[in-house]
């Protein structure tokens, strides 16, 4: 009959333990209190302090330690969309591109408003980009069909450009965001009251240098794209020449479409 091997001894907190171990742990246990006891498995406490850093110029970031690391610094986030163009093939905002649709008849249309159907591109809002894209045909190249692009198409952008930055202001109106006539604007300027000032292109220099300086200080965008005529049939009014329109998205818009107009427009419409 085969001799049995060692008989183990169960520890609830060590586990099993052999006889000899068993004996060594025992041992220990009887030794005499005044005995040092020795510790050769203590491991040191680990650092985790970080070298503070104060530094008030580049100088001393410079000469900060090796082992400093910097927070990370979260970005914040942002909701601006984007598309690349099809001439360059930059990422760009939304606001600083032309969306052009091919219509059903395959025709080129400039699409301000961003809502036709179709098959669509986006081209940046550069007159020389756009002429560019006109005469490579990159409407074809990009939507892989046949396309009528028109003579003039970058009139019929200017156009619906203008269009669409006159029913800004129609609709800025109905709103009660938008006021016309000097002194109402001036009144409305200096009372900190105004996020765009709109001065028709033919105005009186007297007038218009006082509340362009007024605006100037206060840091307002000031649009001189459109004459009085072009204004007075946007607002249904007569020789209307100074127009104030407060904060709001009707505002931002304006001044988007302002953007683009100055970059495809030679002339001041």
């Amino acid at each position: 009959m085969a001799d049995k091997g060692p008989a183990f001894f169960y520890h609830p907190v060590i586990g099993a333990l052999s006889p000899m171990m068993m004996d060594a742990y025992m041992k220990k246990l009887a030794r005499p209190l005044s005995e040092p006891v020795s510790a050769p498995f203590i491991i040191p406490p680990l650092s985790v302090s970080t070298p503070r850093l104060e530094a008030n110029s580049l100088a001393d970031i410079a000469a900060a330690p090796s082992d400093y690391v910097q927070p990370r610094v979260r970005k914040p986030m942002t909701l601006l969309k984007t598309a690349i163009c099809a001439v360059t093939g930059d990422v760009l905002p939304m606001s600083q591109m032309v969306r052009f649709v091919i219509s059903p008849e395959g025709l080129v249309v400039p699409d301000v408003t961003g809502k036709l159907p179709g098959a669509f591109m986006w081209i940046k809002a550069d007159r020389a980009i756009i002429q560019k894209a006109i005469w490579r045909n990159s409407f074809a190249t990009h939507t892989r069909q046949n396309v009528t692009i028109p003579e003039n198409l970058l009139e019929i952008l200017e156009n619906t450009l203008t269009k669409q930055a006159m029913g800004s202001l129609s609709l800025a109106r109905r709103a009660g965001e938008l006021i016309f006539g000097f002194t109402k604007a001036e009144e409305t300027l200096r009372a900190h009251q105004v996020a765009v000032y709109v001065v028709a292109a033919d105005a009186k220099d007297n007038g218009r240098e006082k509340l362009e300086r007024l605006a100037f200080h206060q840091e307002i965008p000031v649009l001189d794209m459109w004459s009085s005529q072009t204004l007075s049939a946007a607002l249904g009014e007569v020789n209307v020449m100074h127009i104030m329109l407060a904060r709001g998205g009707l505002a931002q818009n304006l001044l988007e479409l302002e953007t683009k107009l100055k970059a495809i427009a030679r002339t001041t419409l």
